[in-house]
């Protein structure tokens, strides 16, 4: 036997291995791989924004727990307000870079994410109103105002979630339920 004659037979093993290892097993369509791309990229870029958000809050809750003083901390909670507002209007700007896979539901989705991404503004401006109401946040009153505050970015986030569960193609809500990423960043049930 020679060289060129083993390698010729170790090749067709390999793909003759290769084809009987796939026999049985589905490919995903075109579809089905443009809709798991579509909600591994939708619910990364949710991920990402829950995350900035929640970062920012954490560091406004934390110059406030730090300092203790209730001179400044109404005024450390307001600047906190602003900056998740500039946060979740930058939320734009990312969905007009976003480069979507065709499939049935891809304009619903962008006009959802859109939305949302308007109703969290609104929301945080509205939280951010109210919490100019507040009195002085002295050291006792400290956990209510930042409670609120975490409370009403939760609702600021719930805003951001596409409603996947209620579109009309089975192959993208099958999609945005089996990728792991999408727990907790779209409304799927």
């Amino acid at each position: 036997m020679t060289w060129v004659g083993a390698t010729a037979r170790a090749a067709l093993a390999a793909v003759v291995g290769l084809a009987a290892a796939g026999c049985g097993a589905t490919l995903p369509t075109s579809a089905e791989r443009a809709a798991a791309d579509t909600a591994a990229t939708v619910c990364g870029l949710l991920r990402d924004w829950n995350n900035e958000l929640s970062a920012s809050l954490n560091a406004t809750s934390d110059a406030i727990t730090d300092d203790d003083d209730p001179t400044t901390a109404n005024g450390v909670l307001l600047d906190g307000y602003d900056e998740l507002v500039a946060i979740a209007e930058g939320f734009g700007a990312d969905l007009e870079e976003l480069d979507l896979p065709v499939t049935p539901e891809r304009d619903r989705l962008l006009t959802d994410l859109r939305s949302g991404v308007a109703a969290a503004v609104e929301e945080l401006e509205g939280q951010r109103d109210q919490a100019g109401d507040l009195p002085p946040i002295t050291v006792e009153r400290q956990a209510g105002a930042i409670g609120g505050a975490h409370v009403g970015l939760e609702k600021a986030r719930s805003l951001l979630e596409p409603p996947v569960a209620r579109y009309d193609d089975p192959t993208v809500r099958a999609a945005f339920a089996a990728e792991p990423g999408c727990a907790h960043v779209v409304q799927a049930g």
